[in-house]
Order: C-alpha cells, then structure tokens, then sequence
C-alpha cells in the first residue's frame, strides 16, 4: 500500500522524503519535474505556523518552569535579602537544580511596613500635634457637621470633664472632621480651640482632617442591601472616615477607644476601663463598653493598620457596625465581650447623613459610677442556679461583670469570702440594672460571718450576724464601725423570699480599714 497520502503532524510530508522515496520504490526518478512546486509552498504555507505555535508552548513551559524555581527561592530565601545561595541540602529538599536562587532586583517588601505598619494617608493638622510620649488611650473621634443639631463640643466637655487630672494625662483625644467642605473644616476646628485651648496646648487633643482625593470611589457603589443609592454612599464613605482615623492613632497609645460626635460619658470611664482590662487575663480583640454601635469599642492599639485595612477592603460592602463585627471574628473572637452598665451614652436625636431624627438610648448605661472601693482578695459562691456564664465570679469584687440567677427562692444566698480576715468600714450592693430593672432582691438581707469553714468546692463561715436589709433591691451601709468593728472572714447576702424574676447583681463594692 502507497504511504504517500498519509499525513504527518505538520500534514502531508513534502517533497524528497516519504514521497521521493516511493517514486524511487516504483523505479522512478526524482527530479525536478515530478516534485510539484506548488503543492511544496502549501506544505510550508501549512506548516510554519504549527512550527512557531510548538515554539511558543516551549517559551510558556520554560517561563512555568522559571517560575517554579522563583518561588522556591522565595521559599527558601530570608527577608531583606536580594539574593539567595542555597546550601545543597536546601536545593534536595526544594528539588531545584540550579545552587543559586537570584531575587529580583530592587525588591524591598517587607511583611511589617506594608501588611502590619500604618498606611501612608496623607493627614492635615489643623489643631495640636504629635503627642511626645505614649499614653494608655487614645480616643477617636470622627465627626461630619449636622445643619439641625450638632453635638460635638458637648461630646468633647464630658471626655475632659468627666476625666481626673491624672487621667487626663493617660488619654489623647482625636477629632477627625470629615466634612467635604474644607472651609467648614476649619470653622469647626476654630470653635474647638475656642472651647478648648488648654487641652491643645497640654497635648490632650488633637482634630485633623485628609484630602478627599485620598477616599476611594463613592460613585456606582453596589447596593448589597437594597439601600439608596445615598445612603451606600454615605455608608461608603463612613467606613473611609473610620479606616483614615485608626490608621491615624495607631502609633499613640496603648489602647484605642472609638466614640461617636454625639455621646457623653461616665464619670472616670478611664479608671473603670484600666480596671476591667487589668484584671481580664483571657486574650481579646474587641471590648465593647457600650451596647450600642460602634460606640465604646476598644482595641489594641497594634490591632489598628489591621482594621483600617479592613475597613478599606470592605468599604463598599457593608455597613461599619457590621464589618467591626465581623473583624474581632476573624481574629478568632467568637462573641463581643460587653462591659455593664455601659459607660458611654448616645445624645444624638439627627442622623450624621440625613435629616431623619433617630433616637438611640443605651439601657445599660449609669452616668455615675461613684468610687469602687477596695479590692481584697476574694471568692464567690452561690446555690442559687446560674443563667449562661454570668457566674459569681464576674461580680465578684473587683467585678468584671454582672452575675445572672434563676430560680431565686426563699433560704438561697450569695457568699463572698475573704482570703485574709478584714474590717469593713462601707459596703454598697446594687441589683438589677437599667435594662432589666425588675431583676432586682426583692427580699433580703446582709451578713457578715467569723470562723470560715471549707466545703468540698467552696467556703463559708461558721457565725453570722445580719447587718441590714435590702430596699428596693440596693443595700448600702457606711458606719460599719458602729455595727462591728471586728475582723470578718465573710459577707453573705441571704435571700428571704422566693421570687418570680430572676436576680442580676452588677455591682458590688466594698472598702476596708488600712493599717
């Protein structure tokens, strides 16, 4: 059978191969004449293509291969390092051929300056500056001015007024004016140095402001959540506000606080944070000490190019609220950890973006906390049944927490027991709170007990002497003195009645004799 019709991969084989060969079987001569000329300049017209086509897989397979290498050199190399010489267990493990890796050159990344540092936002001082030394917290503030009502000098008075002289010196508070009006930027910056001069000029506030043509787009956006085309935008641009402020106060504190331009706060929050924060020994992203927003929240101050990345990446998503819950989740936080009562209170009746009047009221806040006391150490038990993880413990002095109980009925009672024998000199006791003011001791009373006793997972003591009645579910008795001037190893609140709702104790404070 003739082979000369068989194509080949570069279709039918030309003249003076397969075919001459053939005609040379048969007898023939190969000569000029049997070759036809223009079947050999299809064949080439056929084939150079597929020839550069087999070149150009060989040119991506060796640009692959390339490739591999570089990223085994990555692998391998060492930060800050242009240039890698592996060490020939390294190439047997990585399985490269050549003994030199080469980096490319000019290349000057690092984790820490584009990943972890604080992004490089162009800012405008227009009141203070760089704060000389790091405080312990750093508060922002983002503000747009509202045409109705404006609340921001209010809001500014209560941080300072509501501030010890020593605290003021831990705290750094940032004003981010984020008006598109520049003009009405500086306005507002004017009545603020007006109001509060000498917070400037001890360094205590700052209020800074940035280029709009530093935001990303707000044109176009998405509308995930069937929202006006204004209000995407303005949620937009809220987050870009909030990512330019973090970004900004990263570098001056330990702790970051986020507050809102129409809020006030408890007398001393900065007293009562330090406190909660010493004695919470679990890691933490987010502590919310407000449960509205993203009022109150606090972070670490490394956690903050972190979370202005964040912002930014997701800018255009979702509103800010959501978003700052779905960081602390993504640093392996599951649940917010809330501090109550709430030391901070929404003012606020118009919204930052519209002239729709809102109004938002924090149940769980208390304007004045009052001295907490003293902190022996102590422990906590109770027969009464527990709701959730709202045990003794959090309540227990120095108190991080409320404690929650169910089934409260006649006989049960709550004990704290001294690790060394004190004298009382005050002692105040506060059930219920503003959310669930009907959560409150209906009937009950104070002991203080002697001679302590140990169970098999808990203490008492083993004398009692009731020292007063509850009213109105708070207990409180300053002259001590006169009721029992002797050590005591217990305090015991002794339930007298059974009742239908349950019991939240919040606070619990106590002072002692010294000396």
């Amino acid at each position: 059978m003739a082979s000369s019709n068989l194509p080949g991969f570069f279709g039918r084989y030309p003249p003076g191969s397969h075919q001459d060969a053939n005609e040379l079987k048969r007898g023939g001569k190969v000569t000029m004449k049997t070759r036809n000329l223009p079947k050999t300049l299809a064949w080439y017209w056929r084939t150079l293509p597929r020839l550069f086509f087999l070149l150009f897989l060989f040119i991506i397979l060796f640009a692959m291969m390339w490739s591999q290498n570089k990223e085994e050199c990555l692998k391998m190399g060492k930060p800050g390092l242009t240039t890698f010489h592996a060490t020939a267990g390294e190439q047997e493990t990585a399985g490269l051929d050549a003994a030199v890796c080469e980096m490319p050159p000019n290349q000057n990344f690092t984790v820490k300056e584009y990943v972890i540092d604080s992004l490089p936002i162009p800012y405008e001082y227009l009141l203070g500056s760089h704060p000389t030394r790091k405080r312990y917290l750093s508060i922002g503030i983002s503000s747009i001015h509202r045409k109705n009502k404006y609340y921001l000098m209010r809001t500014i008075e209560s941080v300072f007024s509501q501030s010890s002289p020593e605290e003021l010196k831990e705290i750094v508070l940032v004003v981010y004016l984020a008006n598109n009006d520049s003009t009405l930027n500086k306005q507002t910056a004017k009545e603020i140095r007006d109001g509060f001069s000498s917070h400037i000029d001890e360094g205590n506030l700052l209020v800074i402001c940035s280029s709009l043509a530093s935001y990303p787009s707000l044109q176009g956006l998405q509308r995930n959540f069937w929202d006006k085309d204004q209000s995407v935008q303005h949620r937009s641009k809220q987050n870009v506000d909030y990512a330019f402020l973090v970004n900004f106060c990263a570098s001056f504190s330990h702790y970051y606080l986020m507050l809102e331009d129409d809020v006030v706060c408890a007398n001393g929050f900065l007293s009562i944070i330090q406190q909660f924060i010493r004695e919470r020994m679990e890691p933490w992203t987010t502590v919310a000490f407000s449960t509205l927003g993203y009022i109150g929240k606090l972070y670490h101050n490394e956690d903050l190019p972190k979370l202005a990345r964040f912002l930014l990446l997701f800018y255009d998503v979702m509103p800010c609220d959501w978003l700052l819950e779905l960081f602390h989740q993504s640093k392996a936080q599951k649940e917010i950890i809330t501090f109550r009562p709430s030391l901070f209170q929404h003012i606020g009746r118009i919204s930052s973006f519209h002239t729709m009047e809102t109004i938002f009221k924090d149940p769980e806040f208390q304007e004045d906390f009052g001295d907490f006391g003293d902190f022996p150490a102590v422990s906590c038990y109770t027969d009464i049944s527990v709701f959730d993880d709202y045990v003794p413990e959090e309540v227990c002095p120095p108190g991080k927490g409320v404690f929650w109980g169910r089934n409260v009925t006649s006989g049960s009672s709550f004990t704290i027991v001294f690790e060394t024998p004190v004298i009382l000199q005050k002692l105040q006791i506060y059930t219920g709170s503003a959310e669930y003011k009907r959560d409150i001791l209906y009937s009950g009373y104070v002991e203080l007990g002697t001679v302590k006793i140990k169970l098999n997972v808990s203490a008492t003591c083993r004398i009692f002497r009731r020292v007063g009645d509850f009213r109105n579910g708070q207990f409180e008795l300053d002259n001590f003195g006169q009721v029992m001037g002797e050590q005591i190893h217990c305090l015991r609140i002794q339930v007298t009645d059974t009742q239908k709702e349950w019991l939240l104790i919040r606070k619990i404070n106590i002072w002692v004799k010294k000396g």
